[in-house]
């Protein structure tokens, strides 16, 4: 290969690396277009509704018999059947036959009539919180109507009781859904880790036939210096036929690129390629799932571009330390779960301990998160997130400095 390679050769050299390496191809391509696709279909129906409820009437009254009737009213409720004892309804429960149970004490509407409080009991598995806090929601909306109803019946000609009223409004996720509370921020995550474990794994893959090739080198050096102890003539004719071995002369466009445009081109070459998956994910996949958009196309490419950058020259870094291109893998796969729970979206940030919020900052995937969340969910002005753009040529350039100094001293020990 000639030694003076322009910018347009090593990029065009970097795609052709990365097409042609299996691994980048299944981690970075496959990868994220199956999880792109294959995550969000549990939660397609992400609003909680018809939960499965059965119900202990210990009064059997009429007014319990309303009470029944409005709570299976609710979009919240499906109603099953009526039990007779909690043991039968735990049962249920323990064999995920039902999600709750209701129960309507004895004396309900005797107490009602005398203006004499009945506490009514729902009982449920709390483990599913999402479950449990729809049917929840249901029981208490029923009890509300029932309880305006008695009112109006005791006072007809009194308008209402109410001096305050409650509203709530639901900010940046008007139907509560899974969609714009979490599956936006998992799929940022997802490019995130992809990206990095992609460019991590063609720097190592790098490093590793650069090393191979300069173990044969001398491995044949070494042959020759102590064959040439024995038999001189034997050894000048082996040095002939292997000094013309085409495997060692060749030189790879990673080996005699100067190391600063081989790190530009590698991370303008990935940004190509997420810029297309940028554009599935928020123009495809985003519209589909109902994920809300309202950043206007120009605040989404001057944030993402420098996202997609950090986490390449992250990637790149992560890398140049390796000579086993499955470790950059491993890597990713190890720390996907602990980063989920520091990224501030499962979890609050204020609510984890400092020095793990402190850790979250270092990491492109936050600042990803936070800035692409405040664009698209919430219609957040640019000007808002600079310091997340600011955190990115911070983390990027520490990261592109990193990945030159590893990859100098790479190539002056294996020269």
């Amino acid at each position: 290969m000639k030694q003076n390679l322009s910018f347009l050769q090593i990029i065009i050299s970097e795609y052709k690396a990365i097409f042609s390496n299996k691994l980048v191809i299944m981690v970075v391509i496959i990868g994220s277009l199956v999880y792109g696709l294959l995550y969000p279909m549990p939660y397609l129906n992400d609003i909680v509704t018809k939960q499965r409820l059965v119900v202990i009437d210990e009064d059997k009254s009429e007014l319990s018999k309303r009470l029944i009737f409005l709570t299976s009213t609710t979009p919240q409720i499906a109603l099953l059947d009526e039990v007779d004892s909690l043991q039968t309804a735990q049962n249920l429960i323990e064999r995920f036959e039902a999600d709750g149970v209701l129960l309507i004490p004895k004396g309900f509407e005797s107490n009602a009539k005398k203006g004499v409080g009945s506490v009514v009991s729902y009982m449920g598995n709390a483990s599913y919180f999402l479950i449990y806090g729809a049917i929840v929601e249901g029981v208490h909306n029923a009890i509300n109507a029932l309880s305006e109803e008695l009112r109006k019946k005791r006072e007809p000609t009194l308008r209402s009781s109410e001096i305050i009223k409650l509203e709530s409004i639901p900010l940046y996720n008007v139907n509560l859904g899974y969609a714009n509370y979490a599956l936006a921020a998992v799929l940022v995550f997802v490019l995130h880790q992809t990206s990095i474990a992609g460019s991590g794994i063609l720097s190592a893959y790098q490093n590793r036939i650069r090393k191979e090739k300069w173990q044969k080198s001398h491995n044949s050096k070494d042959s020759k210096d102590s064959s040439a102890k024995s038999n001189t003539d034997f050894t000048i004719d082996c040095y002939a036929k292997s000094s013309i071995n085409p495997s060692l002369e060749f030189k790879e466009y990673f080996e005699i690129a100067p190391i600063w445009k081989l790190l530009l081109g590698r991370i303008l070459a990935f940004m190509g390629i997420y810029s297309v998956l940028f554009l599935i994910y928020f123009g495809v996949l985003f519209p589909t799932l109902g994920i809300n958009i309202h950043s206007s196309p120009s605040d989404f490419w001057c944030f993402s571009l420098p996202f997609m950058a950090c986490c390449v020259a992250c990637g790149v870094a992560l890398g140049s330390f390796f000579s086993d291109e499955s470790i950059p893998t491993q890597v990713i796969f190890v720390s996907s779960m602990p980063l989920v729970f520091i990224m501030g979206f499962i979890w609050p940030s204020e609510l984890l301990p400092s020095f793990l919020r402190e850790l979250s900052y270092l990491i492109p995937a936050f600042h990803g998160i936070r800035g692409l969340m405040s664009l698209n969910q919430m219609g957040a002005e640019f000007a808002s997130v600079m310091w997340h753009l600011y955190a990115f040529f911070a983390i990027g350039g520490f990261c592109f400095l990193l990945a030159f100094v590893v990859l100098s001293y790479r190539r002056r020990r294996y020269i």
